[in-house]
């Protein structure tokens, strides 16, 4: 029995990647990020919610149902790199630069 998230044999995926960073990559200049590396993925998700209950939708309906569809992120980093930087208060530093360079 396949994963219903990632099976793409029983159509049943319920998020759909958009966007793949894979910092760890060896081509990947790190010097950029102070030696950072992760791998990031961009995937999409759709819901109904009924009842104030929410229910993820499958990819192949949600051109056929009324659903919200949002885009969020996962990163996968070293545990090392992990406490790291929720020590030395890096990414606070990275929202604010990374909110200055959207405004």
């Amino acid at each position: 029995e396949g994963n219903p998230v990632l099976d793409k044999s029983q159509g049943e995926r319920t998020m759909r990647i958009t966007a793949i960073k894979n910092r760890f990559d060896e081509s990947y200049d790190d010097s950029k990020t102070g030696g950072y590396r992760d791998l990031s993925l961009n995937v999409e998700v759709g819901w109904t919610m009924e009842e104030g209950l929410v229910t993820f939708q499958k990819v192949r309906d949600w051109g056929h149902l009324e659903c919200q569809r949002h885009i969020c992120e996962i990163q996968v980093r070293l545990r090392s790199q992990h406490h790291q930087i929720a020590s030395n208060g890096l990414h606070t530093r990275y929202v604010e630069l990374r909110n200055k360079k959207n405004a």
